[in-house]
């Protein structure tokens, strides 16, 4: 099951850099920053639960115990990604990438973690 999470993590990761791509090359200058970041939010959630959707049943969790060991991996490996393109990519301050995850700044990436995490729980509900 875990090697399983880990290419389904993969899948993910590169439906968000696809989908941070398209935030940053298109809509920051159609909507402006903070509404491309809402947009991008609403499009990963839904990146995440269709992916989530269609590929859990492979993955073949038995229980919601095994629902929450997949959603770790899945966010430690999102977390991991989001901290590597702040720092090596777009040379951010650990104050900066801090601040990206502050809701109460209107940053929406700690919501869409706590979302990512949950997501093969919430599925196998629904599917259940």
């Amino acid at each position: 099951m875990l090697l399983k999470a880990l290419l389904i993590g993969l899948l993910l990761l590169i439906a968000e850099v696809i989908n941070g791509n398209i935030r940053v090359r298109l809509w920051h200058r159609q909507f402006g920053k903070q509404q491309a970041k809402q947009l991008s939010f609403v499009s990963g959630v839904a990146l995440i639960y269709t992916l989530c959707w269609f590929t859990l049943p492979w993955v073949s969790p038995r229980d919601f115990t095994d629902c929450y060991r997949v959603g770790l991996v899945w966010l430690l490996m999102m977390l991991l990604l989001e901290i590597y393109f702040a720092k090596q990519v777009f040379k951010l301050s650990w104050t900066n990438i801090i601040e990206d995850f502050n809701p109460l700044k209107g940053n929406l990436l700690s919501l869409g973690m706590l979302l990512l995490f949950f997501s093969p729980a919430v599925v196998f509900s629904l599917q259940s």
